[in-house]
């Protein structure tokens, strides 16, 4: 099996994961259409990169830009981590929007309750 084929199959699946969850975002209104757009560009530009990622280095190495080794295993790994660390992080910020956007909703809340209660007494 070729490296460059190892890399895709390892990094597709993160990247349609990360394709949907800001679709499904979008669709739950828990995202703007910038935000959509800006995080489909990037997921759909990591994928490029990834389908390219032959045809570039073979164009490299015809061109003698680059003498170094096809592909290594462990570059399929470290790129791999690159891809799992950049949704992961990806992850990470939504968790965080949701959890400052539901404090902010408590604190509201929280407020409107207490400007009540001192209105009562």
């Amino acid at each position: 099996m070729s490296r460059y084929l190892l890399l895709f199959i390892l990094n597709v699946p993160f990247i349609l994961t990360g394709i949907l969850s800001i679709v499904t975002q979008y669709k739950t209104n828990h995202a703007t259409r910038g935000k959509l757009i800006s995080q489909l560009i990037i997921w759909l530009i990591i994928l490029t990169g990834l389908i390219l990622a032959q045809p570039v280095f073979n164009w490299l190495f015809i061109n003698k830009l680059t003498e170094s080794d096809s592909l290594s295993l462990f570059d399929v790994v470290q790129i791999t981590a690159i891809v799992l660390l950049f949704y992961i992080t990806n992850r990470m910020r939504l968790k965080l929007e949701i959890t400052e956007r539901r404090f902010q909703d408590l604190h509201q809340e929280l407020s409107i309750k207490l400007s009540t209660n001192k209105k009562t007494n």
